[in-house]
């Protein structure tokens, strides 16, 4: 089996998987193999809070197409590109402990597809906060996500003139993506100071174009 690492990232009503629903999903093979698209629900129960800050309203939530035909759309999308079950290996920030249950209750079919195990960013810069110095100094778990996040923005800017847009499941997925590519880079130059950012800049910035099942075209 050849495994595909993909970040995968969810928008949800709320936190708690029992009360609360999925309502967007990104999935990014690469920076330029996206599928994004909105989960519409005619009942839901939502917080508050969660949706103010992922930028939603009540209303908007009910259009869309539906759970099973965005499942339907995600695998179609997998299957054209030669993608096998049990294959993605989800890479993401909490991806495990809160996208992949969104996503076994309400994309049942797209959850076959995910590998067992999953790559959680946020585990890799506890384990460098411990180990991995940088310039000197030994920064901590929090200065380490920090530069992910940095090191992903910096190449969607430099890429498309533009900041990513925050609380959207497939610039999200990307950069989740694109922040395990940073840090496994470092893993494997032994020390951030050994990268040379010429000879990666043609794997680091490429060109995000997502397929929105919503609109049904590329945007």
């Amino acid at each position: 089996m050849n495994l595909v690492f993909a970040g995968v990232d969810g928008e949800m009503t709320g936190s708690r998987v029992e009360e609360h629903e999925l309502i967007q999903i990104g999935v990014a093979l690469s920076e330029s193999e996206v599928f994004c698209s909105r989960i519409a629900w005619d009942s839901f129960d939502y917080n508050p809070e969660a949706l103010e800050v992922i930028g939603v309203t009540p209303e908007s939530i009910k259009e869309g197409p539906s759970a099973a035909e965005v499942d339907e759309q995600l695998v179609q999308w997998l299957k054209d590109k030669g993608i096998t079950e049990r294959s993605i290996v989800p890479v993401g920030w909490e991806v495990a402990a809160f996208d992949k249950p969104f996503i076994r209750k309400t994309l049942p079919k797209f959850y076959q597809y995910l590998h067992f195990h999953s790559v959680e960013l946020n585990s890799v810069i506890y384990t460098f906060g411990d180990i991995m110095p940088y310039q000197g100094v030994r920064p901590n778990s929090a200065t380490w996500k920090k530069m992910a996040k940095f090191a992903a923005t910096f190449n969607i800017k430099c890429e498309e003139a533009r900041w990513p847009k925050k609380h959207d499941a497939g610039e999200d997925a990307v950069m989740g993506l694109m922040s395990w590519r940073w840090l496994r880079n470092i893993l494997a130059a032994g020390n951030p100071g050994h990268l040379d950012v010429e000879e990666k800049a043609v794997e680091l910035y490429g060109r995000i174009e997502s397929v929105d099942a919503t609109r049904g075209k590329t945007a």
